[in-house]
């Protein structure tokens, strides 16, 4: 019996071993990941100076991917603050499953194909569907990269406001960039190794259309990271600068992160007019960001498909002046990003500039 009662205790053993989730550590390596590469997951270490911007640059190929890390590091109260000695899940260990083969299976009816359920051998992952089944259309996704995706900006009636903005620099200059060091000037205590996002603000705007509205348009023009103090004030590097960085500039806690934008045709119906674009341009075209004046409280949702046109009018027949508008097609945008009362679209394609002022009516994905 006490044979049998250690032969017990060993099973037991190795049974819980089994059953473990195994994590995989992670400190120190370079490239992005996969799942599959690491099948029983992968986990990181904090050391001093990590973000969740970084890892998910080291680990997903992209530092705008960030909330995927955050999604599954829920225990994070601040994702743009992580400190040292935490364990960061990059991929979770995934579920084991078994399956039972039997040695005599019940006979076939005549024409029927046996089937035999195997354990899928260690590190393969079985097939999502059945062979014969097909598989979901796929959809189509708007071309753009993350770091154009994150600086779409938003239009905003109210002034944005921030936790401050840059004080100056160590070096005697007014204009920053990458690698630079500077003072903050800010309203609250920031720890040290926090990241934060900085923002050029614009405005006010006043549109020139129909239905006139007035407020700021706001995107990202970089990144800091918080590196302490000194002489009460607080320090950063900028760690990423998409333009010269300036004391004007707006300095806040959130931080954009980029998703894959599913086109869609256009459900909400209404049309919409262009109140700008991110610049100060009048001459708008493919590739830029525009501003709409419609919502989400008229319907626009993110990867609605518009088409945009110009409008002209104004002609003399037989000595009279007549107004007839036409609507001419000049390009085609999709919504990347929406708020209540106004709308960021990207211009994937124009046939001639785009002017401030003008409409655009919900399109189908196809049509060009």
């Amino acid at each position: 019996m006490k044979q049998w009662g250690v032969r017990f205790s060993v099973l037991a053993v190795l049974c819980t071993i089994l059953f473990l989730p195994v994590a995989v550590s992670a400190q120190g390596f370079m490239g992005a990941a996969t799942p599959v590469e690491y099948p029983e997951g992968l986990v990181h270490t904090v050391v001093k100076g990590d973000t969740l911007w970084d890892l998910s640059e080291r680990y997903l190929g992209s530092p705008w991917l960030w909330p995927d890390l955050w999604e599954r590091n829920r225990f994070l109260s601040n994702p743009h603050y992580i400190y040292p000695g935490i364990s960061v899940v990059v991929y979770p260990p995934p579920p084991r499953e078994y399956g039972w083969e039997f040695k005599e299976p019940v006979p076939a009816s005549e024409g029927e194909t046996v089937v035999t359920t195997r354990p899928a051998p260690e590190g393969q992952v079985a097939p999502a569907a059945a062979p014969g089944m097909e598989a979901p259309p796929a959809m189509a996704t708007l071309h753009i990269s993350p770091e154009e995706f994150v600086r779409a900006g938003e239009f905003t009636p109210d002034r944005p406001k921030g936790i401050g903005s840059i004080a100056g620099g160590k070096e005697d200059k007014d204009a920053f960039s990458e690698t630079d060091k500077v003072y903050l000037s800010l309203d609250k205590e920031i720890p040290e190794g926090q990241i934060l996002g900085v923002y050029r603000v614009r405005g006010p705007v006043k549109s020139q259309t129909a239905r006139p509205v007035s407020g700021y348009v706001r995107f990202l023009v970089g990144i800091l990271q918080v590196t302490g103090k000194q002489d009460g004030q607080a320090t950063a590097v900028v760690r990423k600068s998409f333009m010269d960085l300036g004391r004007e500039d707006l300095i806040r806690e959130e931080i954009p992160s980029y998703s894959p934008v599913y086109l869609k045709e256009g459900e909400s119906g209404v049309e919409a007019f262009v109140i700008t674009g991110r610049y100060p341009k009048v001459a708008l075209s493919a590739d830029d960001f525009v501003y709409l004046d419609r919502g989400t409280d008229a319907g626009v949702a993110v990867g609605d498909v518009y088409r945009i046109y110009d409008t002209r009018g104004g002609s003399t027949w037989y000595g009279r002046d007549e107004i007839a508008v036409v609507h001419i097609p000049v390009g085609k945008a999709v919504i990347v990003r929406v708020l209540p009362g106004s709308a960021t679209a990207y211009v994937t394609y124009s046939t001639q500039d785009i002017s401030v002022g003008a409409i655009a009516e919900p399109a189908s994905v196809e049509s060009r």
